[in-house]
């Protein structure tokens, strides 16, 4: 919170637009009429300033965090194409450098084939702008990296760090109270003796099968989404699997 410049009054006001959205989602899941009275009583949380909270959580659109995750999915479509259509892969399996429109192999087609009605320059200011792909001194484009990444400090970042630390909270809290049967994936595989040469080695090792195998799932997922978009509400959930690398530097530290 210090390096990004973040106060404490500043994270005490997200903890409280936190604890006010997580009650008012409790208090409608259950039936119960979620007032500022009763959300302020459960929060300790002033009543007035529960009202604030709910006025300005109501004015923000309740779909922007699902389209940006959905527009970030497509982006990572568009990646995965990239490096396994033989079309725009070499003879060694490696994505080649493409031109940016025209027949296939070109990024227009590519994004065309791989994320609907996006328009291919959104597609390419962003993967630059996460350092997915680059252009060439040709003027071609060459991808970095397979999946969609966001780095930096800026707002979509941020909010990326927020989904992530909630998507593995959730899950440890979801073990915590549900029977052996019903609880979700979570494992480990980590050491406190790692030399800092090996890293890299680490590194590389993870991204190269940890992306394979999110590729597959992904083919998975796409093979058993709803197909059926025209319905309102359809009945579907959200789930996955997410696989982050850890690095500790000061392992053996207390608190």
């Amino acid at each position: 919170m210090l390096r990004e410049g973040i106060t404490a009054a500043e994270f005490g006001r997200l903890a409280d637009m936190a604890f006010v959205r997580a009650a008012r989602d409790k208090l409608k899941t259950e039936g119960i009429d979620a007032s500022y009275s009763r959300i302020a009583a459960i929060t300790g949380i002033h009543r007035h300033a529960v009202s604030t909270i709910l006025n300005e959580l109501n004015s923000q659109d309740g779909s922007e965090s699902v389209s940006k995750r959905h527009q970030r999915h497509r982006l990572d479509r568009v990646l995965s194409g990239w490096f396994e259509n033989p079309l725009y892969t070499d003879t060694a399996g490696n994505p080649i450098d493409i031109p940016l429109d025209g027949p296939a192999p070109s990024f227009a087609e590519l994004v065309r084939s791989n994320s609907g009605d996006i328009y291919y320059g959104i597609v390419l200011d962003e993967l630059q702008r996460v350092g997915a792909i680059e252009v060439t001194d040709s003027g071609t484009l060459k991808a970095v990296s397979r999946r969609f990444v966001a780095g930096g400090a800026d707002e979509d970042a941020l909010s990326h760090a927020d989904e992530v630390a909630g998507d593995v909270l959730r899950t440890l809290i979801h073990n915590l109270f549900a029977d052996r049967d019903s609880r979700l994936f979570e494992d480990e595989a980590t050491t406190t003796l790692l030399t800092p040469e090996a890293l890299p080695k680490l590194r590389k090792w993870i991204n190269s099968r940890a992306t394979a195998m999110l590729d597959d799932l992904q083919g998975w997922l796409a093979a058993n989404e709803v197909t059926d978009t025209k319905d309102e509400k359809p009945s579907s959930v959200r789930a996955g699997l997410r696989i982050v690398m850890v690095r500790d530097d000061k392992p053996d530290r207390s608190g």
